[in-house]
């Protein structure tokens, strides 16, 4: 039977938005996150308070991470990103209106409960199709989201930037990323008209009651046997809690360190470009290299990155550069660790693995901001960054030698192909 030439092309139109759409979200994200820390700061929040208060930002998605996915599933990543966007919205609505800490951490729960539902839901957009369409698209959407991460903070950074008191300058950035937020739904809910969406029945309240969030995660954690979801869940744990550690008190550190808030920007959004910019030279680094070993050196560069982070910033210069260098290791994780582990699942599981895999990138911005803090908080952040740096490349390192005895990965002979 020839393929259904409409449905393919409805496919990758969808595909397209979801690879736009990831782009929009995290810059529509980086707007406001960035100056989190140093607004709770100004309202006087100390280091460990700031890091209690980012860790709630991954508490809930590690509670609705496999019913999301279960959901996905189920009712469409369309409508679930209609779900994702209320949820962003209100996160940043609490945080424009925030003159307290109470209103400032439940903006965190809010804006985690939003990516976990509208990260998953737009790579399992992406990861449709055949293997190397799929590939292909896998590492656009992962371009067009470094890309937004990239743009949210120099945007914001230059609305800060436009006036004289800094409170008011971050609260400037909420309200834009609060204005392209209502812009974004508008398109989302214009484009989710006229999705396929799955005819499933599924109630909501069902899946999300205790008993319906155990057997998610009891579907969800029996994926995990495969050994190629295993390497990619470890390995993104260990760089996400890089990431999250590094982008949480980064801003913070470079502001003790008497940085302008455009400086501060500037650096996180070259973070966000190196790592656009080293999907470029992905496909040649696939041709030559394992994507295991390419996960693992990436990880142990951006650890070595953490442990000099006191030493370079010193300087502007070396700062941006070495915040570079971690972006373009960091920027790996996402396409590689997507590409391990989807060649192990079928089409119809792909829900659930995304929300596996951003479950283990929320255990780590659990622990991360809120290891940190303390450390940071008992002794100061460039002792932080040295003890938290070395500590991660000795994991790494440990990692590395107990993946190397179990040799190559390999999917399983059905990967790939939709369950029955």
């Amino acid at each position: 039977m020839p393929p259904d030439t409409t449905s393919t092309a409805a496919e990758r139109n969808y595909a397209q938005f979801g690879i736009f759409g990831g782009g929009v979200f995290f810059a529509i994200n980086g707007l406001a996150q960035p100056f989190f820390s140093l607004y709770a700061t100004e309202l006087g929040a100390s280091t460990l308070a700031v890091g209690l208060m980012v860790t709630l930002k991954a508490l809930l998605p590690i509670v609705i991470a496999m019913p999301t996915g279960q959901l996905i599933d189920s009712i469409g990543p369309m409508k679930m990103l209609r779900y994702g966007s209320y949820f962003l919205l209100a996160s940043l609505a609490c945080t424009v209106l925030a003159t307290d800490f109470v209103v400032l951490a439940f903006s965190q729960v809010l804006i985690g409960a939003a990516i976990i539902i509208m990260a998953s839901s737009f790579q399992v957009l992406v990861a449709q199709g055949e293997r190397e369409s799929r590939n292909d698209a896998i590492k656009s959407y992962s371009m067009w989201m470094s890309a937004g991460g990239m743009l949210g903070p120099i945007a914001g950074g230059l609305v800060a930037s436009a006036f004289s008191v800094p409170t008011d300058g971050y609260r400037a950035a909420f309200v834009a990323s609060l204005i392209c937020c209502l812009l974004f739904m508008g398109v989302l809910f214009w484009m989710s008209r006229n999705y396929p969406h799955p005819t499933h029945e599924v109630r909501v309240r069902e899946v999300f009651s205790p008993a319906g969030i155990v057997t998610s995660y009891k579907r969800g954690i029996g994926l995990a046997g495969a050994r190629p979801v295993q390497f990619g869940l470890t390995a993104t744990f260990l760089v996400m809690y890089i990431q999250a550690m590094y982008m949480s008190f980064l801003p913070l550190y470079m502001a003790q360190n008497s940085y302008a808030t455009l400086i501060i920007s500037t650096a996180i959004s070259a973070h966000a470009l190196a790592a656009m910019l080293s999907r470029f030279a992905l496909n040649w680094v696939m041709r030559r290299y394992s994507l295991e070993w390419i996960l693992l050196c990436a990880g142990t560069i951006a650890a070595v990155g953490v442990v000099l982070t006191p030493l370079a910033v010193i300087s502007p210069v070396t700062m941006i550069l070495l915040v570079c260098i971690i972006g373009g290791a960091v920027g790996i994780n996402l396409p590689v660790s997507i590409m391990i582990m989807v060649d192990a699942v079928g089409e119809a599981e792909r829900g659930k693995l995304m929300g596996l895999r951003l479950l283990a990138n929320r255990f780590s911005q659990v622990l991360s901001p809120a290891m940190f803090g303390i450390l940071g908080q008992l002794f100061g952040l460039t002792v932080a960054f040295y003890s938290g740096g070395f500590m991660l490349v000795a994991t790494l390192v440990g990692f590395s030698a107990y993946t190397r005895r179990g040799g190559p990965l390999k999917a399983p002979e059905n990967a790939g192909e939709p369950a029955e």
